[in-house]
């Protein structure tokens, strides 16, 4: 298939009046018709690509300036103490190179750490976070739990804006995720790949959770997403956030949001860094359609109940090693549901 590198295809929408709306200002015409035209542009967005860019997000330039260089001094800690910090099949959290996507391995080192129960400091079905010694990067932990706090703040408030545009209420999902929700963050290196041709940094995939914010290294095009039967690049753009929706979402939505198959090309002339955030919900939430709960849907739901908790374990595990096809929402759908 072709490649495409037309940035304007994939949207830019403008969450000022979102953020002005749950700050509690206080409304009128103007502002009232601003979060509902915000609204409108999420919905599109997520039913025609299920990739958008946000702008206007409220997390400041000075913030992701000291992410981004703790980010990219912990990949050039000394290799030992990257080692201690390695994740295991016990445990999901830590630091790791050998990541397999569709069976398939990345080009790329990563860190991952994250919440269970809604606390980073809690051990539980994924494990337990690791963190480098103070005496090798003072400032990595602390930086680190508050840029998840902003991602967690930014996704709980995307996650209503995408209730709203379904025509529910924006608390729709809230008891699935406040206080105990399981998202974790990524750091993303690729390095120089010498043979690009013969590598991806990352092999197509959709994301399992509900929603994925992503920062995206300034300098680097390699993202790229699935539509229209092309691949199409999603470059950075300054100041913005790239998200996308996952695979619980298009459950939830009983496919009228459809998870984008997205990619990462290895590079040959330039390393490349990246953070994405995956909101997900409890580990006990059963995703299921919210058929019934939008009449448009009608009565029909394309797939059974998804336990979070299973899924993403069996994901993990496909992730980790090579244990044949990856658990994927397909396996819940009901065999008469139209496509």
């Amino acid at each position: 298939m072709n490649s495409s590198s037309l940035i304007e295809s994939v949207p830019v929408i403008d969450i000022a009046p979102l953020l002005a709306s749950y700050g509690g200002q206080e409304e009128n015409g103007d502002t009232a018709t601003a979060f509902a035209d915000c609204i409108r542009d999420l919905g599109l967005a997520c039913k025609e690509w299920g990739f958008f860019y946000v702008q206007n997000h409220g997390i400041s330039p000075t913030t992701l300036e000291v992410f981004q260089q703790n980010m990219k001094k912990f990949f050039f800690l000394p290799p030992g103490e990257l080692d201690n910090l390695r994740r295991t099949n016990t445990n999901s959290r830590g630091y790791f190179d050998d990541e397999l996507t569709k069976t398939k391995l990345d080009w790329k080192r990563c860190f991952d750490f994250g919440a269970q129960d809604g606390s980073l400091d809690k051990d539980g079905m994924d494990g337990y976070n690791q963190w480098p010694l103070k005496t090798e990067n003072s400032t990595f932990e602390d930086t680190m739990r508050e840029y998840f706090d902003s991602m967690e703040s930014l996704s709980e408030i995307l996650l209503g804006a995408i209730m709203k545009g379904l025509g529910l209420n924006s608390d729709k999902l809230k008891h699935n995720f406040v206080n105990n929700h399981t998202s974790f963050l990524r750091l993303n290196y690729y390095p120089v790949c010498p043979n690009p041709k013969s590598s991806m940094a990352v092999h197509h995939h959709t994301d399992a959770g509900a929603l994925t914010v992503l920062l995206q290294d300034s300098s680097v095009t390699s993202l790229q997403v699935y539509q229209n039967e092309s691949w199409h690049f999603v470059p950075p753009r300054d100041g913005t956030f790239v998200i996308n929706i996952g695979d619980m979402m298009q459950v939830w939505s009983n496919d009228l949001y459809k998870a984008p198959l997205h990619r990462v090309q290895a590079n040959s002339s330039s390393a490349r860094y990246s953070a994405p955030f995956f909101y997900n919900p409890s580990y006990d939430c059963d995703v299921k359609p919210l058929a019934f709960d939008i009449p448009s849907f009608g009565d029909n739901a394309n797939y059974k109940t998804v336990n979070w908790g299973e899924f993403r374990s069996k994901r993990f595990a496909g992730d980790f090693a090579d244990l044949g096809e990856e658990v994927q929402i397909s396996n819940y759908r009901f065999a008469e549901a139209k496509e």
